[in-house]
């Protein structure tokens, strides 16, 4: 195929997916489709072993756990890739249930609009534990959709070879919407290093199947803390079945090394994951740890007439809430790309911000420490 062709081919395929999304402007009824963007700025990771350069990381926003009319949703795989498109994110997984032939229905219009596409199917233990299958090989063929473990009145206890074998396909485990807790099958699971994942947060089932209401949201904290205990990646994810509705959407961050299916799996592999909703953060602390040192900078600056700030700088687009600990200040909030100066009354050696809307445990939040070494006036303060 000559280069000419190839880009023509995929106008064609864009323009086709524009036509099929409903109430795109070639309708003749809204305007043009529009995407969300707000860049995260370059992480830097401790050198790996055999060099000496600060390994890059580059913030990847994902959904791996969404529907399409191959099982109950309402969207076609080609219209769920051009939504992911539009609300901004990076990498998505389709789930039916079941059925994964959605991947490769989708693939061309997430190559065209350079969107990553990971292979994905919703099964489970039961009818009552969920699980989503990433990144297992295109020849598995499932046993049955939702029902390895029981069926009312009738017992069925296969879940242990049908997982060993979701896994010699290469699948990567995550518990969906984690309602019904942890059972002797989960825990077998986890055990074996079958269970990768955990929701801790899942959109679609909002005050029911069991989510719990802290910190202004429906959500699954205990989640969070078996995610800690246990050492499961963290995710935050749609479940949509229909069209997106215009309030936030829970989303995955995923620090990758490289932009590519290949590169996010790793990631996840890896639990670089933070999970995004309601205006928090969660994650393992090394992980939020990693995200702030590029995310934040901390610096003090002295002013002409001798006033001395704490300059914060949000180089990020997340909304991030400051409380400087032993100092009498009030709680600061830095909107997306934002700098603060918090006037202080003594110039300290050491400041310790609490981030209240980052957390580590439900009620724990992250604590860093910024060693602020000498006094810079505003125009020697580096913004990187």
């Amino acid at each position: 195929m000559t280069v000419h062709s190839h880009i023509l081919l995929r106008v064609l395929t864009l323009l086709l997916c524009v036509l099929a999304f409903p109430g795109c402007v070639a309708a003749g009824r809204e305007g043009p489709l529009v995407r969300q963007e707000a860049p995260f700025p370059t992480i830097f990771g401790p050198p790996a072993a055999d060099t000496a350069e600060p390994v890059r990381y580059e913030v990847l926003r994902g959904d791996f756990h969404m529907h399409t009319v191959h099982s109950d949703g309402t969207l076609s795989p080609a219209q769920r890739v051009i939504e992911a498109w539009q609300y901004g994110y990076d990498v998505i997984a389709i789930t039916d249930h079941g059925d994964f032939r959605s991947y490769e229905e989708a693939l061309p219009t997430a190559k065209t609009l350079g969107i990553l596409l990971v292979r994905g199917m919703e099964t489970g233990l039961s009818g009552r534990e969920h699980l989503v299958a990433l990144d297992f090989s295109a020849g598995y063929q499932p046993r049955n959709p939702h029902q390895w473990s029981e069926t009312p009145g009738q017992p069925q206890v296969f879940y242990q070879d049908e997982w060993r074998t979701l896994a010699a396909a290469g699948a990567f485990v995550l518990y969906a919407h984690p309602h019904v807790g942890l059972r002797d099958q989960m825990l077998w699971g986890i055990g074996q290093g079958l269970l990768q994942g955990i929701e801790v947060k899942n959109d679609v089932v909002g005050s029911e199947w069991n989510t719990v209401q802290s910190l202004g949201t429906w959500w699954y904290p205990f989640a969070l803390d078996w995610a800690v205990e246990r050492n499961l990646t963290i995710f935050a994810d749609s479940d949509v079945h229909a069209a997106r509705g215009p309030i936030e959407q829970a989303t995955t961050l995923v620090l990758v090394k490289d932009r590519s299916p290949q590169g996010v799996m790793e990631a996840l592999r890896a639990r670089r994951t933070l999970a995004q909703f309601n205006g928090m953060l969660c994650a393992h602390e090394w992980v939020l740890k990693l995200l702030m040192a590029s995310l934040v900078d901390v610096n003090l600056t002295e002013m002409e007439d001798g006033k001395v700030f704490l300059r914060l700088h949000n180089r990020g687009p997340v909304p991030l809430t400051a409380q400087i600990a032993d100092m009498p200040v009030e709680p600061v909030t830095l909107s997306g790309y934002q700098q603060v100066l918090v006037g202080l009354r003594r110039t300290p050696d050491v400041v310790t911000i609490i981030w209240k809307n980052l957390y580590l445990r439900p009620t724990e939040n992250l604590t860093t420490t910024y060693p602020l070494v000498a006094l810079a006036r505003p125009e020697q303060v580096s913004t990187r």
